[in-house]
């Protein structure tokens, strides 16, 4: 359910809106599930039910205002003095006023712990002490030695596993979002979906932004949960 309170501060807009010569409502986008509407509704309280799959993955809210008839004369004080008289008519279905984007995540992807898309894993051809990534499954495979197998497994469940999140994570999770940068291969594996969702829940750009810093925001800032670690244990 999308709830929101919609207002107006134009008053010559809102007096549109009252006399029937423009419609207020929302402009709804979302690109995985080809939804592309306009939702009339007037200022005030608005509900709007997205369930049954109208949306999944990223979602794009505006609020806007069109005009509701051929030329409709603009009166607006907002409008800069310098456009001309001309300019100030507008016809059916041109945008009137428009708000900023409202982004959003749909579904429970978001929800998906990290550590459920990650699978250690041993393998016989991996050299001991480093760590090689399989993407080809619908979990993401850490592949270890036999020998760092069994220590891993072991740390994970000890008061110290969170040192993993800097030594073994963060490099994981950069290399991850690497991958998804450059290719939409995998796009149709379970892993991909997780972390799309996490990414554009807190506002990670894969295919712009910085990896390091983009690895640390989705892993809460390892280095402090190591520096927490440290503490604890050598207090």
């Amino acid at each position: 359910m999308l709830d929101g309170h919609m207002t107006m501060d134009d008053p010559s807009v809102s007096a549109l809106i009252a006399d029937g010569h423009a419609r207020a409502g929302l402009m709804i986008t979302c690109q995985d599930t080809y939804l592309d509407s306009f939702e009339e509704f007037q200022p005030g309280e608005i509900q709007f039910d997205l369930s049954g799959g109208k949306v999944r993955g990223s979602v794009i809210v505006r609020g806007v205002v069109v005009a509701a008839q051929d030329g409709l004369v603009l009166k607006s004080k907002s409008i800069n003095s310098e456009f001309p008289p001309a300019a100030r008519v507008v016809q059916l279905g041109d945008i009137i006023a428009l708000t900023d984007e409202l982004r959003f995540e749909a579904g429970l992807e978001k929800l998906a712990p990290l550590e459920s898309i990650f699978r250690l894993k041993r393998h016989e051809d991996v050299a001991e002490g480093i760590f090689k990534i399989d993407l080809d499954s619908e979990a993401i495979e850490i592949l270890v030695a036999p020998g760092l197998h069994g220590f891993l497994s072991l740390l994970r469940e000890q008061p110290l596993r969170d040192t993993l999140l800097s030594s073994l994570f963060l490099p994981v999770v950069m290399s991850v979002l690497e991958a998804m940068r450059g290719e939409e291969a995998y796009s149709d594996r379970r892993w991909h979906g997780v972390m799309s969702a996490r990414c554009n829940a807190v506002g990670v750009d894969i295919k712009n932004g910085d990896l390091a810093d983009a690895a640390q925001q989705l892993l809460n800032a390892p280095l402090g949960s190591l520096q927490k670690v440290i503490e604890r244990v050598s207090g």
